[in-house]
């Protein structure tokens, strides 16, 4: 063979060699496509859960403010993040609409009986398209462009905003719609400019995600922050601890406090101008017992809350009765008071105690309605029925003259207040990815005085991207396929916990735990 000639069959297998090279290369970058492809179908899809997730919260507050007027203003603040989130999602929305439709290309719909479409491997790595959509120059954006780094900019200010109070989900959010310059290159032109369509639908797809992931870790810390405050500072009510009769010219304390109150507590209690600071959660002072007859005291109390602002004053009022030491003529009436707090719960043993002013025999009491069961002398325990608001008792007792006194007094009957669901005792916590399935939901009642116990028979969890998983029992293991996707920097939900207790059957509040 002459130097430098090949045969023909040489120059075969050579050529042969390029083509094949040049197939492996073409297979390469289809496969490249089709990822980008999936990666966009599956943001699409965790969108769209994640905004049935958020529909479920939306629609707690809405029926909430529907029947308690202090949710109003949580409803407004839910719908002011939906407008916002609305707003921002949907000039996405009409962009990538926009560029579908000059591609002639349709997203694909996975996991449907119908057929697939063979995919377009020339729309998805057109680069023309996205770059005269968004570019007029390689660093002059078109109006398509400017409006959408616009939306992106507004929403990542407003979420800040709402996040003021809050650093670490403050400096998420920023970091997350940071649209910044990258080196030498604006964000968009580094996101966009002369990149295939596919990859420009994916960066798209993954910024309407964000938007309803953060939508959602916004509205569900609004909700729970209301249901802690529900419970942690509603729960304060003022107590007046003094006797209801003293004797006239001796001295005679009484004590302010909060029911279920805190010894750590800080507050200031006002009697006819004079302050009386807290101490160990009680403001004591001296009755008046100068002179016979019926004499009150009435004041304010304000505490200061978890944001450390005082709350708006408590009024309270307290009438007690002077005599002398020797009872000229029986009283006419009866002191009636509940061991726990000015009301009795719907559910549970309330202890009752009752005592009539100058008599000497004991004390029989009655209720206006079914539940009231003897407890020792001058003590009873009411179990209020199911279905009645008020109770009405009548306490009465003879004198050593055989004079029958008697008198009466009406309670409220409520409901225990709903419980709280927490893990570990706290309603938001940080826990490791390897960590949460081992975690098991409980319920209490904080700063709530009589005694009741439950169980979690059910909740829902809810990580970002993963459909809602319903577990029945307390132990997170049982959603342990949902919390294996859960990354670093993620909030889960739990929401929904159902509970049984000595009192009945009802909701707990939400836990938001914080993936680190």
């Amino acid at each position: 063979m002459a130097q430098g000639k090949q045969t023909p069959r040489q120059k075969m297998i050579n050529l042969m060699y390029i083509v094949f090279i040049a197939m492996m290369a073409m297979q390469v970058d289809r496969q490249v496509l089709r990822s980008f492809e999936d990666i966009t179908v599956s943001l699409d899809q965790s969108s769209k859960l994640t905004a049935e997730n958020n529909a479920t919260f939306y629609d707690q507050i809405k029926n909430k403010a529907d029947d308690d007027p202090d949710y109003m203003a949580i409803r407004d603040a839910s719908n002011q993040v939906k407008s916002e989130a609305d707003k921002a999602y949907n000039v996405i929305e009409n962009i990538k609409s926009e560029l579908m439709s000059l591609q002639e290309y349709t997203l694909p719909t996975y996991g449907t009986e119908v057929a697939e479409e063979e995919t377009n491997y020339n729309s998805l790595q057109n680069t023309d398209v996205l770059t005269k959509m968004m570019f007029a120059k390689q660093n002059e954006p078109t109006e398509v462009g400017s409006t959408l780094l616009q939306a992106i900019n507004d929403f990542r200010e407003f979420m800040s905003k709402a996040y003021e109070n809050s650093p670490n989900d403050k400096n998420r959010v920023e970091q997350l719609f940071d649209t910044s310059d990258r080196g030498n290159r604006s964000w968009l032109n580094a996101m966009f400019y002369d990149q295939p369509m596919v990859a420009g639908l994916a960066n798209l797809t993954k910024i309407q995600s964000d938007i309803r992931t953060e939508e959602g870790n916004l509205v569900r810390a609004l909700l729970s922050n209301k249901l802690e405050d529900e419970i942690e500072l509603k729960a304060f009510q003022p107590i007046v601890m003094a006797s209801p009769v003293v004797l006239a010219n001796e001295p005679a304390d009484a004590s302010i406090a909060f029911g279920a109150f805190d010894s750590l507590l800080q507050g200031i209690v006002t009697i006819e101008g004079e302050e009386i600071p807290l101490v160990d959660g009680k403001a004591e002072f001296a009755l008046n017992t100068s002179g016979v007859g019926s004499k009150s005291i009435s004041g304010t109390m304000t505490y200061r809350g978890p944001d450390g602002n005082f709350i708006e004053p408590i009024p309270f009022t307290h009438e007690y009765e002077v005599i002398s030491e020797t009872i000229a003529e029986p009283p006419s009436g009866a002191i009636i008071s509940a061991d726990a707090m000015n009301v009795v719960y719907r559910g549970l043993d309330n202890p009752i105690s009752a005592t009539v002013n100058g008599t000497d025999g004991p004390v029989s009491l009655r209720a206006s309605i079914g539940g009231l069961r003897s407890a020792g002398a001058g003590k009873w325990v009411f179990n209020p029925p199911a279905g009645s608001g008020t109770v009405t008792f009548t306490a009465s007792a003879t004198t050593s003259t055989g004079k029958t006194v008697s008198g009466t007094r009406e309670f409220r009957i409520k409901p225990v207040p709903p419980a709280r669901g927490h893990i570990a005792n706290r309603t938001s916590i940080a826990i490791p990815a390897n960590g949460l399935a081992g975690q098991t939901i409980r319920v209490d009642w904080p700063d709530f005085l009589l005694d009741v116990k439950g169980e979690v028979t059910e909740f829902k969890v809810k990580v970002p991207g993963q459909p809602t998983a319903v577990v029945s029992g307390n132990k997170m293991s049982a959603a342990a396929g949902a919390l294996s996707q859960a990354k670093r920097g993620d909030v889960v939900g739990i929401f929904d916990i159902k509970y049984t207790s000595t009192a009945g059957s009802g909701t707990a509040s939400s836990i938001t735990i914080e993936v680190n």
